[in-house]
């Protein structure tokens, strides 16, 4: 399913639910869950997430000091630079542009043959218009998908890889939980802050321990906080690596050169 934002009189197409503001209207059932407790309105939104785990990758906000200059030159010319602290200022300012589906092309009606050659990636049909409604349109789907499913088997080398179909230029690389990705992120910032603290400290400090059963005098309570947090900062460190490439969110732990 693709969410619809107006933006400036223009309706954007998004595959997952884009930031919102306390001005818009939209049923609590249609929002995504809270990523944690009094979470604001625009922060459940992978896209906010993506936003963040970029603002953590040492390589892109050097070359945000260096005016776009760097190892990640490329990826600043779309996402710009991201030291300032208002993600709503760098969605509307264009961040929404890169995550929003292309228009969608029009279906051409022909009252006679064209002359002209076909453009790729269309089917040229004739369709009668004496039979059932529904039966044709069950007929035409049957016809249409195959197609369909060949052009959007081409398009997938962009490393998208959630069960449906995106045009975005930077599609979402898998479905995101944004309770795990906040999560993944407080460890990581943690273990920034505390770079000797250990690992049960970490998950003292994020909430971890407090979510999982047992007391610090328990050695397999102590064993389950260790192996939790682990995992959560493996995965937040390859979060950061991979959003650097222009994937997100990618827990696909980085290549060793």
């Amino acid at each position: 399913m693709f969410e619809k934002m107006l933006y400036s009189g223009t309706v954007l197409y998004f595959r997952y639910a884009p930031p919102l503001t306390h001005l818009d209207e939209v049923s609590e059932d249609k929002l995504p869950n809270m990523p944690y407790n009094s979470a604001k309105a625009h922060e459940r939104s992978v896209y906010y997430y993506w936003w963040l785990f970029l603002k953590e990758n040492v390589e892109y906000i050097a070359t945000c000091e260096n005016d776009g200059q760097g190892s990640k030159s490329s990826l600043y010319e779309d996402f710009g630079d991201l030291r300032g602290d208002c993600f709503m200022d760098w969605w509307k300012g264009g961040g929404r542009l890169l995550f929003c589906e292309p228009p969608e092309e029009e279906i051409t009606r022909y009252l006679s043959l064209p002359t002209k050659p076909i453009e790729r990636d269309r089917v040229l049909l004739s369709v009668p218009v004496t039979g059932d409604l529904d039966r044709t349109m069950s007929e035409l789907r049957k016809m249409l998908k195959p197609a369909f499913d060949h052009v959007r088997k081409k398009r997938l080398h962009r490393r998208d890889t959630t069960n449906s179909y995106s045009r975005a230029r930077y599609p979402v690389f898998t479905k995101p939980v944004l309770t795990a990705l906040h999560d993944r992120l407080m460890v990581f910032r943690a273990r920034n802050e505390r770079p000797s603290a250990s690992l049960y400290e970490l998950g003292e400090i994020t909430g971890i321990v407090s979510r999982t059963t047992g007391d610090k005098h328990d050695a397999d309570h102590r064993n389950r906080v260790r192996a939790l947090v682990g995992r959560a900062l493996n995965e937040a460190k390859a979060l950061v690596h991979n959003v650097g490439e222009g994937r997100f969110p990618d827990t696909t732990p980085p290549r060793k050169n």
